[in-house]
């Protein structure tokens, strides 16, 4: 069996895993959402998200240093060097329990003083909401402590491992929601003391299965080797713009509809912001299926098999969040009716522009990978990152001039989303060696025009039946048989459409 071959199949094996996680996932999620909104109200509800989204801001760091610890780490891996990968593992621990301490610092500070000073929260419910913050550091400082071993699972391609904590969290998140019902407590309160009870369980695990199985994992020493800690912390500095700015329209959106319309705002913009991480979820399970074998690939100088990876695992990922996303976008009304029944104003219009975002950025993330095996990234992230940094100030400035609608942040959105695909492309030819013609040819182009007319050709034929659960089975339908064709027809180059036809035929025979 060839490399390429078997490469393929970790990477569908891997997502195969993955996407049964996130389907679960994601069904618990439909479950518990309406239940916790009803539970908490639109106001708590908001007013939650809010506050836990200022924490989360701070986790553009640890999302910064979690693609170059697995990098480092899938590295040395590949290189088969134990004794470096145990001196980068322990770096990187290092680096992350001072990171803990500093940033723990600055929350309690900084967070204190913005949420009871700053933010547009009721009086009568400011008491909550300061151990909701509370709460919300202590669970967001164990996971960045506990992100290197995390980065080892997924470098290991643990992907077995990944999903059933995975899905152990789902479940006890489940049982915290229906328990939320039953309590004569404050609600709010009690739900933040849950979710970080779940936070710190799902992290204890992690770390005794990885000092089981992997031997860097063992017996941590407190790490000097200043070289190795500044080159992860070269490479991730810039990283960090790029997770900077990811935080910021997720959040940093947030907190600017509270500063303008207050926490029922919130409360669509929170409802909206899950919707879009479920397609979130599933584009990057592509990701961490595929990226270890990009990194390992180009660590072994395997470059051509590691641009077909690449143009495979993008369309690849296109295609499959273009199967759930335009259904979605046609029926969103009745599919959000249907869910919560009581739908805050505005969370039809924010759910589908944030898919529509996340949709266009699929065209250009997987070449990020690359970016990052190289060690490329200084370039990228100044011009591509810098891009979506402008959301939240163009956001507040248009809010300024027009305070009445709260959409405009997220058609601001949209618009840099354009821009960030092109900017990571064209800066990928000169940085990476990108064949620029090459893969606007065989990627962008065909992802495209599969999207417009399978986008077309539904909502064409369903738009002037009425809303209903007929309706929207058959958009599904007509969105399966479109987007098949269509991939089949223009999606797919002809080395592709045979090893489909060789696995299908595979299947067949076994039989």
């Amino acid at each position: 069996m060839s490399t390429t071959s078997a490469n393929n199949k970790r990477i569908a094996k891997n997502t195969l895993l993955l996407y049964l996680r996130t389907s679960l996932l994601i069904l618990v999620q439909l479950y518990t959402v309406p239940i916790i909104l009803k539970a908490l109200g639109a106001k708590d509800y908001g007013i939650y998200n809010v506050v836990g989204g200022m924490v989360t801001m701070f986790a553009f760091i640890g999302g910064a240093l979690t693609s170059g610890s697995q990098r480092f780490i899938a590295i040395e891996i590949g290189r088969r060097d134990k004794k470096r990968l145990k001196k980068i593992f322990d770096t990187t621990v290092t680096i992350y329990l001072i990171l803990a301490l500093a940033i723990g610092f600055l929350l309690e500070i900084g967070g204190c003083w913005f949420l009871n000073t700053q933010m547009n929260i009721p009086a009568d419910r400011l008491y909550a909401a300061n151990w909701v913050l509370q709460l919300s550091i202590l669970a967001f400082l164990i996971n960045l402590v506990s992100i290197p071993y995390n980065a080892a699972v997924i470098a290991h391609e643990r992907m077995s491992l990944y999903a059933y904590i995975s899905i152990l969290e789902c479940g006890l998140k489940l049982i915290a929601t229906i328990a939320l019902q039953y309590v004569l407590l404050d609600k709010l309160i009690l739900y933040a003391v849950f979710i970080c009870m779940i936070t710190v369980s799902v992290r204890i695990i992690y770390q005794l299965y990885c000092r089981k199985h992997f031997e860097e994992c063992r017996h941590y020493r407190f790490s000097g080797q200043t070289y190795m800690g500044k080159d992860l912390l070269a490479y991730s500095g810039w990283n960090m713009i790029g997770a900077v700015a990811l935080i910021s329209r997720q959040q940093g959106v947030n907190i600017v509809i509270n500063l303008f319309f207050g926490p029922l705002l919130n409360a669509a913009h929170s409802i909206a912001q899950h919707i879009n991480g479920v397609f979130t979820q599933f584009v990057n399970n592509i990701y961490i299926a595929s990226r270890p074998q990009i990194t390992k690939s180009y660590a072994s100088g395997q470059v051509g098999e590691m641009w077909k990876l690449v143009f495979r695992s993008s369309k690849l990922a296109f295609f499959l969040l273009m199967l759930i996303c335009v259904p979605v976008l046609i029926e969103m009304d009745f599919v959000l009716k249907w869910w919560l029944h009581d739908v805050p104003t505005y969370t039809v219009s924010i759910a589908r522009l944030m898919i529509l975002s996340i949709l266009i950025e699929t065209l250009g993330n997987q070449v990020i990978g690359v970016y990052q095996a190289a060690n490329k990234i200084r370039r990228y992230q100044l011009y591509s990152s810098t891009i979506i940094l402008f959301n939240v100030p163009l956001s507040y400035l248009l809010l300024r001039i027009t305070p009445n609608n709260p959409i405009i942040p997220y058609i601001v959105s949209v618009s840099l989303s354009i821009l960030y695909v092109f900017s990571i492309l064209w800066n990928a030819r000169r940085e990476i060696g990108l064949n620029l013609e090459t893969y606007l040819k065989e990627v962008l182009l065909r992802d495209v025009i599969i999207c417009i007319l399978t986008l077309g050709i539904v909502w064409g034929s369903t738009h002037l039946l009425s809303p209903s659960l007929f309706r929207a089975f058959l958009t599904v339908l007509l969105t399966l048989a479109c987007s098949a064709l269509f991939a089949w027809k223009i999606g797919l180059d002809s080395k592709e459409k045979v090893f489909v036809k060789n696995i299908i035929k595979q299947k067949i025979s076994r039989k």
